[in-house]
């Protein structure tokens, strides 16, 4: 019986980690996922901008539009849905839940915006 060969010693090939993200369209409403690079990608179907989120990023239905007019205010208010963090006290932070509609998603802003410049102080 020959001897088994472990993966070890296999030659590994030189290949980069290559992460896909979610890359939303607005104007189709549409999520597509690619590797990240640093150029800005446009949309296969309407050839519009892409904006690049986190992988935590769940895409709602494309009929969904108050979902997607709630993702697209957040985006343009900075909120890319990585994990969102508010000090409790010095040295201790816990994350937040991102909000569920338009309106949660005004206040989530305002609030997020007021507890950042009170840690500043």
């Amino acid at each position: 019986m020959a001897k088994f060969k472990q993966h070890s010693h296999r030659p590994k090939a030189d290949t980069p980690q290559s992460y896909r993200f979610p890359f939303v369209c607005f104007r189709c409403r549409k999520s597509f996922k690619y590797p990240a690079q640093p150029e800005q990608r446009v949309c296969p179907q309407c050839r519009g901008p892409m904006e690049r989120l986190s992988r935590k990023f769940s895409a709602p239905k494309s009929s969904d539009v108050m979902q997607w007019r709630k993702v697209q205010y957040l985006v343009e208010h900075g909120f890319r849905f990585h994990t969102a963090y508010v000090q409790v006290a010095p040295g201790v932070a816990r994350s937040v839940d991102y909000p569920r509609t338009l309106q949660e998603a005004k206040e989530f802003v305002a609030f997020i915006r007021a507890a950042s410049l009170a840690s500043r102080d």
